[in-house]
């Protein structure tokens, strides 16, 4: 699995040996690639025991990706209880919020930026004033901020392709997993790939990825990739 460090992960891209073995699965991956590049959203989950190679085929796709023009953002979740909602979307926002100017944050954010904020406080830093989102209830907050975040990522992808790379996707809390299901049926007609990995002991019975990754199968809006 993703059992290098996440820094290691984004720096050795770069300096990778050839790939044996799994160029069948490169081949799917890549294919699925092409589409979203062009315009067609894709999502792909690798599964397998730990050490198998799902660090390996990220590693390559993202060397690849960026080769090509794709602005790659990583995220991943955490183990241990402390970590707040939405932990692996934060870091996505946070690592693109540092390659954009103002200007163009407020454009792809949209309306939404507000939404976005009470998450992520310190985006108001950048955005200077924000008018504040009406009061909503739970569900209707919920809904409001899974759509801010999905216009977001389907506005940034208009300038170049982007690749979302969940590592660790077992620990995912269920705002996170949520979020994903939702994200996922809206970048169809966007240029966006997901691309997740779990160990498969991680992902059975009434799980929250579990139940995610059924949710997302019967709505042919992912492509999962056992490596064996």
């Amino acid at each position: 699995g993703f059992a290098i460090g996440r820094g290691a992960c984004r720096a050795q891209h770069q300096h990778l040996t050839p790939l044996v073995g799994r160029e069948a699965e490169m081949a799917m991956v890549m294919a699925r690639w092409e589409h979203a590049s062009a315009g067609e959203g894709q999502v792909i989950v690798l599964s397998g025991e730990p050490g198998i190679g799902k660090t390996r085929i990220a590693q390559e796709l993202v060397s690849l990706a960026e080769d090509r023009g794709a602005k790659v953002l990583w995220g991943w979740c955490y183990e241990h209880r402390g970590a707040p909602p939405y932990w692996p979307w934060l870091q996505y926002i946070r690592a693109y919020v540092e390659t954009v100017d103002s200007g163009q944050l407020r454009q792809e954010m949209g309306p939404g930026a507000a939404d976005i904020c009470e998450i992520l406080p310190e985006l108001a830093v950048r955005l200077e004033t924000l008018e504040r989102s009406p009061v909503l209830d739970p569900e209707q907050a919920r809904f409001r901020l899974f759509f801010s975040i999905t216009t977001f990522v389907k506005n940034g992808s208009r300038s170049q392709p982007l690749v979302l790379v969940l590592d660790d996707l077992h620990w995912a809390d269920e705002s996170s997993l949520l979020l994903l299901e939702f994200l996922v049926r809206e970048i169809s007609a966007s240029s966006v790939m997901i691309l997740g990995a779990y160990p498969d002991i991680e992902a059975t019975g009434s799980s929250p990825l579990a139940q995610t990754l059924g949710s997302l199968v019967r709505g042919e809006h992912l492509r999962r990739i056992q490596l064996s």
